[in-house]
């Protein structure tokens, strides 16, 4: 059911594989197949960039509205009908997918289910191959068919099947018994150690992976999202030291690779998109306070020269020149709101003005 899957995942490998014997690695050497798995990798990761920026956006936003989703959970505590009716319309309203965040998962799942599936091919045929290499004409047409699925030719089947690193079977497990890893033509020590090395290294790169997810957050989760968040944090780097006693060497080069660029990635956003962070976001909150007037208060314009004056402070010779001719601060002369300005030598009101001549005139 799944064959064109298979089929389309040993045909990118098998292009690595031509790139590398191209430029002269041996084609049967554990170094090419292992070298093709890690640019398998490499080619879906990069294939999938964009999805994973689209999943730090999912986590930012899953973050930003955890405030609001609390306040819905407390205020509909006791109706779970209505808070899961609420929650969904406060999603729905700010455009909120919870299905783009599983995306990378979901994508990638397939193509580590069908890496699984070629390897395991390759261990249950490692008779025919063996056969194969020492006598082409004596492989029997069911052996020659089993040597022939997912775009591999017998002999590129053949090759792969024996291929090893460090002498490690890349398609032995740990579990596998030591009389099947001698039949691979592997080493019994160097496939427990080379296969371990690799199960701890990968769960090392998951849980720091978690690490830096976590210190990448703005908002502390509470509730039910706390309680995930810590489950995934102990529970996936568990899984993945599990899970690697029973997959083959081929699979846990897989997974390591992969949890490495997923580390790398991790790193890369942290460091050039971070995130506003929350002392930041209070800082400017508290200019804005201050700046902005009382409640019910009239805004009050302010020119430029009055904001100049204010970063840089009065000077001492205006204030000594102040204190010299006695007169009061520009700011206790100036008209209050609504009153009409008072020009230079104008009389008060209720005064005739003065238009008698000085006495310099009368002496003309």
């Amino acid at each position: 059911m799944l064959d064109f899957l298979y089929t389309a995942v040993s045909w990118v490998l098998l292009r690595w594989h031509s790139l590398f014997t191209a430029i002269g690695i041996n084609p049967d050497s554990g170094l090419n197949w292992s070298l093709s798995i890690v640019f398998l990798v490499i080619t879906a990761r990069l294939l999938l960039f964009r999805v994973f920026i689209r999943q730090v956006h999912y986590q930012r936003r899953m973050q930003e509205m955890q405030p609001k989703l609390t306040e819905i959970r407390n205020k509909y505590k006791n109706d779970k009908a209505e808070q899961q009716r609420q929650m969904m319309k406060f999603q729905q309203e700010e455009g909120f997918n919870p299905i783009t965040g599983c995306l990378p998962m979901f994508l990638q799942f397939p193509i580590f289910i069908a890496l699984f599936h070629v390897l395991r091919h390759l261990s249950n045929s490692v008779v025919a191959a063996q056969l194969y290499q020492k006598n082409p004409a004596a492989v029997t047409p069911e052996q020659l068919h089993q040597l022939s699925l997912y775009s591999f030719t017998p002999a590129e089947t053949s090759s792969a099947a024996l291929a090893k690193l460090f002498g490690a079977p890349l398609a032995g497990s740990l579990h596998d018994s030591a009389v099947h890893i001698r039949l691979l033509g592997g080493d019994v020590a160097s496939t427990r150690t080379v296969t371990l090395i690799l199960v701890l290294i990968s769960a090392s790169a998951t849980f720091f992976t978690q690490v830096l997810v976590r210190r990448a957050a703005t908002v502390t989760p509470e509730g039910t999202a706390a309680t995930v968040q810590r489950l995934m944090f102990v529970g996936i780097p568990i899984s993945v030291l599990f899970s690697g006693f029973f997959f083959p060497l081929g699979v846990c080069l897989y997974w390591f690779t992969s949890n490495t660029w997923t580390m790398a990635q991790q790193l890369y956003i942290n460091k050039f998109h971070p995130h506003a962070k929350s002392d930041e976001v209070a800082e400017v909150g508290a200019v804005g306070k201050t700046l902005a007037p009382k409640p019910g208060a009239k805004p009050q314009r302010r020119s430029a020269i009055d904001l100049s004056k204010d970063a840089s402070g009065p000077s001492a010779s205006d204030s000594g020149a102040d204190s010299v001719n006695g007169s009061e601060p520009a700011s206790n002369s100036a008209p209050k709101p609504g009153a009409r300005p008072n020009r230079p030598g104008s009389p008060k009101p209720g005064n005739r003005p003065n238009n008698r001549p000085s006495q310099s005139k009368k002496r003309r």
